[in-house]
């Protein structure tokens, strides 16, 4: 997903009266890095978030999650933490908590939730993953997965320098190393200090259950299994995990105080128009081809290779992982060649290998610079191929790393640059969330067909939690997708 605001291109679900103690909330510290280090931690990490998944930017939904968890921080007896809520750009229904008090969700749970108890049920189990210190413990012991390993001196230092430098971070920790799993004992005293933590600002601590059951069914609706890594890997089987949420709420003495939105009605309201799905304004790969609205362009990855889109670059991984092609901003310009030959230099200064061919060539109308290198150090041979494009006021780099047996096909990608047709722009949608109201006596399918609801009767009854067969109350608000065409911003 590549981005413009940025010089370069563009799940974990953690879910608990007043806390028993301060003092067992803090009695983990002993032994443990210090808080400031926790802080240290979490805003390096919160970058990568930035970086590799993008943040929603929608001032009043952020504006809104802000309020209600800093109604929970205020009445967690732990004040040593200043807590960050933010919307992660990511469909698929996932929230997490990083160390020093940032805490994330994604459109895809916003989506999923029903009320605001629901949500301050999540967001209490994720301060406590920070008050406990679970996140900073768990984020010590990770390793960043590489992106791929491959042979060759100059070839390591390109993965971790340049190729590191076009997503503007460490390239081994693409993947989500800020994602950790927690423990079964760190998932339990999340999830029971968490619904104390909600009973005490004034939400029902009840509401955390049904929420967590619906997120499985959606999982597995959504991806076809049960148990996906980073929800349920290493949490207690859900059916028993809800059933002892429900044993644990009926023992929390707790007073019911407005929400933030007053009502079930008025926070389906605040989703209403919640982009559900991919977001096109980041990039979409179709099969082999990645399209680019907002930036106007279009390029196709060899047949077998492995895409992902990041907010920074657009990357394709070999079958076999011994070869990467990304395409990414270098930044502002018109002169490829100049920025080829600025590379250049710089690759001389610390490898002494000149490019073993470096010419000016132009990809449709669009002007271009190519360099090629050769890395014999390793077991094999490995060709690294720059090309520099100037395109509306931008200068783009492909960056391309493989053995002899993949080189056609870098050369191939980078001459697939180009901009987008009328026809693949006039192709883009995008789903957004639509709150409607039923008619009397109205069933789900019913409404879908009257509504054009892009959701099957399944889905939409799992996401609004009430049977597929049950009759709507007139004015009972349902939550459907709708397609729509792509505009640019």
């Amino acid at each position: 997903m590549m981005r413009r605001k940025k010089t370069i291109f563009n799940v974990n679900f953690r879910l608990s009266v007043p806390i028993c103690a301060t003092v067992f909330i803090m009695g983990c510290a002993v032994g443990m890095q210090s808080v400031e280090k926790d802080r240290e931690m979490g805003r390096e990490a919160a970058e990568m978030v930035e970086t590799e998944m993008g943040i929603v930017d929608d001032a009043n939904t952020t504006a809104y999650l802000n309020k209600v968890g800093q109604r929970l921080a205020q009445v967690n007896p732990d004040q040593r933490f200043d807590y960050t809520f933010s919307i992660v750009d990511q469909y698929v229904p996932n929230a997490f908590a990083l160390p020093g008090g940032y805490i994330y969700v994604t459109r895809g749970l916003l989506a999923l939730t029903n009320n605001e108890d629901e949500l301050a049920g999540i967001m209490g189990h994720e301060i406590i993953h920070v008050s406990r210190r679970h996140s900073a413990r768990q984020m010590a012991k990770a390793r960043g997965p590489g992106l791929l390993s491959l042979p060759g001196r100059i070839v390591g230092g390109v993965l971790s320098e340049n190729l590191g430098n076009l997503i503007n971070a460490p390239v081994n920790l693409l993947g989500g190393a800020y994602l950790v799993s927690h423990s079964r004992q760190d998932e339990f005293e999340s999830d029971q200090f968490g619904q104390q933590l909600a009973a005490s600002a004034g939400y029902d601590p009840a509401a955390l259950a049904p929420i967590l059951a619906r997120l499985e069914d959606f999982i597995e609706l959504y991806t076809g299994e049960k148990r996906v890594p980073g929800f349920f890997d290493t949490h207690p089987s859900a059916p028993d995990r809800v059933n002892r949420l429900k044993r644990d709420a009926q023992k929390i003495e707790w007073t019911d105080q407005p929400g933030v939105a007053p009502n079930s009605d008025a926070y389906s309201r605040k989703l209403d128009g919640l982009l559900i799905g991919e977001n096109p304004a980041t990039g979409v790969l179709q099969g082999r081809k990645f399209l680019h609205p907002e930036l106007d362009l279009s390029v196709k990855f060899p047949p077998g290779w492995k895409a992902m889109n990041t907010p920074q670059a657009v990357f394709a991984k070999a079958p076999k992982e011994d070869g990467v092609l990304a395409l990414g901003i270098a930044g502002k310009g018109t002169d490829p060649g100049q920025a080829a030959e600025a590379f250049a230099r710089a690759f001389y200064k610390k490898y002494g290998a000149k490019p073993t061919e470096s010419r000016s060539l132009k990809i449709g109308e669009l002007p271009a610079h190519l360099n090629l290198y050769t890395d014999t150090s390793g077991k094999e041979p490995m060709h690294l191929a720059f090309l520099w494009v100037a395109y509306r006021g931008l200068i783009y780099q492909f960056i391309g790393l493989a053995p002899e047996r993949y080189r056609e096909m870098l050369r191939e990608t980078a001459l697939s640059f180009r901009p987008m047709t009328a026809k693949e722009r006039g192709a883009i949608t995008e789903t957004r969330l639509r709150v409607v109201a039923a008619r009397g006596s109205e069933t789900l399918a019913q409404l879908s067909k009257r509504t054009n609801n892009a959701w099957n009767l399944k889905t939409t009854s799992l996401v609004n939690g009430i049977a597929p067969n049950q009759s709507l109350k007139k004015g009972q608000l349902i939550k459907t997708a709708v397609v729509q065409p792509y505009k640019r911003r």
